[in-house]
């Protein structure tokens, strides 16, 4: 005996459109496909898709939802809950840490930030008084006679008869 799509997911405890998305990636094996719809050995199913059996105790665990007296609230528990709950305390916990870290990584990228701005500025003020230096050394080694004399203001007889200011030697 074969299981239709339908049955199988069914028996399987899952939704239709796994067990189709499991035949067609080739998880889940069939029989034969016509225009009915799949053919499903069960032991192929259940080689996938493990038989759940229901019990009593699951049958209760599935409807934790009881409603208590008029007016009150439902109080759901369940165990599977609690997993869940755990579970999302410890991505919050990890979601912590990692903030933690980061901001830790951005303190350290501030301060080697401020560190190298200290140290290009002081390699600024090294570099501009070698320059100051330099150029001091040139103007000393250079003849700036011309320049005085250039420079030399005439007077005014010298301009009246167009005279060059005398070179003192």
């Amino acid at each position: 005996m074969y299981l239709s799509l339908g049955q199988a997911a069914k028996e399987a405890g899952v939704a239709k459109s796994t067990i189709s998305k499991a035949l067609s990636s080739g998880k889940l094996s069939y029989r034969e496909k016509n225009p009915e719809g799949y053919k499903i050995d069960p032991a192929e199913l259940f080689r996938v898709y493990p038989k759940t059996t229901k019990t009593d105790a699951d049958e209760l665990a599935s409807n934790d939802w009881q409603s208590g007296q008029a007016g009150a609230e439902t109080m759901p528990y369940s165990a599977k809950f609690e997993i869940q709950l755990a579970g999302l305390k410890n991505l919050i916990a990890e979601k912590d840490r990692r903030i933690a870290d980061l901001e830790s990584d951005r303190a350290q990228i501030r301060e080697d930030r401020h560190r190298l701005t200290e140290n290009w500025q002081e390699e600024r003020v090294r570099l501009l008084k070698l320059l100051e230096d330099q150029t001091g050394a040139v103007k000393l080694l250079s003849d700036q006679r011309s320049k005085e004399a250039a420079e030399a203001r005439r007077t005014f007889w010298q301009r009246v008869f167009r005279r060059k200011p005398a070179v003192a030697a």
